[in-house]
């Protein structure tokens, strides 16, 4: 997965630490609820208030999913500043949860403070793949303890950096970074991100630069581009692009398909479209025919193979096709697994809450970023996947009995995390939630 940087400065860096290979997937747990104990495991006996590890994804020139980025808000880094023990936890629990990504190959990027970093080398945590940005406290300017800690993460196999001094200092106490994390106002346009990318690269050529917090897919790509070898940026919900182009005939087929056969009622429908457009029917059959999901006789009908396989397994294979079809840009790679991820994690939400419409919400997650992945308006590609009145309303209003969901992923993803522990109480709580965005993702 990482190919498409090795290329890059960036590239050459990994290469000093040779990353493992990707690691086995784990057994399945059979339920959900097992699922999200297992992947929490690791966390057990950690306070609730110290699961804060969001995650968001980091794209690499060329488009590559490269690893995630997790987070620690800054109200909670504000508030741990002076709880020793508690602040110690939650770096435990951020750096417990970048260790499978590592191990897996994957960049695994944190931001901490350098204080919290040094109470945790004695732990055995850090691992090969983690980029640990160094936050700006007392200890991060006290040049031997910093050098000391540098020295330290780095003997761990970690890559490490730091944000550009605000007073105009060009060199810091710590030397030379590995890459250099860049971030700038929420507000500002391309123009003011290349001034803060020009800046990085005069003051540090030839370090790679990771822009953290853009705040759109389409400012990303405008700025993805050498001395920049990583970025991560948030994903809206529902946001139309500036120039919508009509879906792909291709699309809208497999948009409804994916309506026939998440909804139990419409399996009429979906019997009738055997016999109007037998094509589409046979090119689905044929797929799931030709997929790991088949008996090796394969099945005769679709119906069959949904009564066999069952709902799930046909929409999230339906869905996979669908993701497939999206037009190449330069976060497309990003942008498919966010869908897939976003769907799968609203889906899994459902089901710990109960809800009997799993199924619908698969469906409102991969709305959610519909319009970006196939560069289509919003109102189009919503009448394709005939939603009902509380999608639409949870999608383009932020109302109704859906709109919690939608306001959970939301916060996960712009790593609000006061806001999305309190939203993820309805679902078994915070660290449940986190457990299964991290199986969403894993899933991809």
């Amino acid at each position: 997965m990482l190919n498409a940087i090795l290329s890059h400065p960036l590239g050459r860096l990994i290469g000093r630490h040779r990353l493992p290979e990707p690691a086995r997937a784990a057994p399945g747990v059979p339920t959900l609820a097992g699922r999200a104990r297992a992947l929490t495991a690791p966390l057990a006996g950690m306070a609730v208030a110290a699961e804060r590890a969001a995650r968001r994804p980091l794209v690499a020139v060329g488009g590559a999913l490269a690893g995630f980025e997790f987070c620690v808000d800054s109200p909670q880094r504000a508030r741990l500043r002076h709880d020793d023990a508690t602040a110690r936890t939650c770096t435990l629990s951020v750096l417990s949860a970048m260790r499978p990504c590592a191990e897996q190959g994957l960049i695994a990027l944190a931001e901490l403070p350098a204080s919290w970093l040094a109470r945790s080398l004695s732990d055995g945590v850090h691992v090969r793949g983690m980029y640990l940005v160094l936050g700006d406290d007392a200890l991060f300017n006290d040049a031997e303890a910093t050098t000391r800690l540098v020295t330290r993460l780095r003997d761990a196999g970690a890559m490490i950096g730091w944000r550009l001094p605000h007073d105009g200092r060009e060199t810091l106490p710590a030397g030379r970074p590995d890459f250099l994390p860049l971030c700038t106002s929420q507000r500002a346009g391309v123009a003011e991100w290349r001034r803060v990318i020009a800046d990085g690269a005069r003051r540090w050529p030839d370090v790679p630069l990771v822009l953290l917090d853009v705040p759109d897919v389409p400012l990303m790509e405008a700025v993805l581009a050498s001395p920049v070898a990583l970025a991560t940026c948030a994903v809206g919900v529902c946001e139309s692009p500036a120039q919508p182009h009509a879906l792909p005939l291709s699309a809208e087929r497999l948009l409804l398909l994916l309506s026939l056969v998440v909804t139990p009622a419409e399996g009429a429908r979906l019997a009738t479209l055997q016999k109007s457009d037998m094509a589409v029917y046979r090119q689905l059959l044929q797929s799931i025919n030709s997929s790991e999901l088949a008996p090796l006789r394969g099945f005769e009908s679709i119906e069959r193979a949904i009564q066999t396989l069952g709902r799930p397994a046909i929409y999230h294979h339906v869905a996979q096709l669908l993701v497939a079809q999206a037009p190449q840009r330069p976060a497309s790679a990003m942008l498919r697994a966010q869908t897939l991820a976003r769907a799968r994690l609203m889906e899994s939400l459902a089901l710990s809450a109960g809800d009997p419409d799993a199924g619908m919400l698969f469906l409102v997650g991969l709305a959610s970023t519909l319009p970006l992945l196939m560069h289509c308006d919003v109102d189009d590609g919503l009448a394709q996947l005939l939603l009902p009145p509380q999608a639409i309303a949870a999608l383009c209003e932020q109302t109704g009995p859906w709109a919690r969901y939608v306001a959970l992923v939301r916060a996960l993803e712009r790593h609000d995390m006061v806001a999305a522990e309190a939203l993820a109480l309805p679902f078994g709580g915070l660290q449940t939630v986190l457990a299964l965005s991290a199986e969403a993702w894993r899933q991809g």
